[in-house]
């Protein structure tokens, strides 16, 4: 993930809305080049089930056929969407994994991801960061802090 990667304090008003604009943010990047490809995947991984977590987050993530590596995108909603999350909260905080095709990367990283945003405080800081710099550089705290840190 890099800065032109995520996107801070969108206006977005719907799950369509923020899947297009997690797409586009991939697309803007160099990450992918068929972005029609990538929203059909993504549209058939969230009609096998929705991929908000609760805790007014949700991550998307499939492996795309136009993937040469496994890139991540992210944006913070400013007034949260629907996005039929279990605890019927607004989400405002939405990562998109388009992993590279014919691996199991993206699963990987989903799961380093959820383990980061499992602190409902770390999520809170995410979503008020005022920009891309202070984000990433949030999350590379929080990655480093909880590599080092022996497991209590």
């Amino acid at each position: 993930m890099n800065e032109n990667m995520i996107e801070i304090g969108a206006e977005l008003f719907s799950k369509e809305e923020a899947l297009d604009e997690l797409i586009r943010l991939q697309k803007k990047s160099g990450m992918i080049h068929n972005p029609r490809a990538l929203k059909r995947e993504i549209a058939a991984r969230e009609r096998k089930g929705n991929t908000a977590a609760g805790y007014r987050i949700a991550i998307s993530d499939v492996a795309h056929s136009g993937s040469a590596k496994t890139a991540v995108s992210a944006v913070t909603v400013k007034d949260g969407i629907d996005y039929g999350a279990p605890d019927r909260r607004k989400v405002k905080l939405i990562f998109m994994i388009a992993g590279k095709s014919g691996s199991d990367e993206h699963i990987k990283v989903k799961a380093q991801l959820q383990k980061l945003l499992s602190d409902p405080a770390f999520t809170a800081q995410l979503c008020s960061a005022p920009d891309q710099k202070a984000f990433l550089k949030m999350i590379d705290h929080k990655e480093n802090r909880h590599i080092t840190q022996p497991p209590r």
